[in-house]
């Protein structure tokens, strides 16, 4: 693997690991109702992922750089996730951050 495609994977795990904290720490605030400014900051950085992946056809960027690169499959997952977890990532995080926005939803409102 060229260091390239290895520092763009790196990055990308890195980036993954953040995005995936800051999701679940939003679900926790919001199910525990501690919302806080760094609940918001995390849920922005939630959001920022999601239109990243919305305006790229739902395949990271990354990804897209890592396989223009050489790498066979960019994707991170491939790093350090079995693979029956790596094909479920968007579904589980999908419904985790659909949960999320509605505790937050019904924080704020009742």
């Amino acid at each position: 693997m060229a260091k390239t495609v290895l520092y763009i994977k790196l990055v990308h795990s890195l980036l993954f690991f953040l995005i995936g904290i800051c999701t679940m720490y939003v679900f926790f605030a919001a199910a525990l109702d501690h919302i806080t400014r760094w609940t918001w900051l995390a849920f922005g950085v939630a959001v920022i992922e999601l239109l990243a992946l919305a305006f790229n056809e739902w395949r990271c960027p990354l990804t897209d750089m890592a396989e223009r690169r050489g790498a066979e499959v960019g994707s991170v997952a491939d790093l350090f996730l079995p693979a029956w977890l790596s094909v479920r990532l968007f579904p589980i995080f999908g419904i985790v951050f659909v949960i999320t926005c509605l505790l937050l939803i019904w924080r704020i409102f009742f």
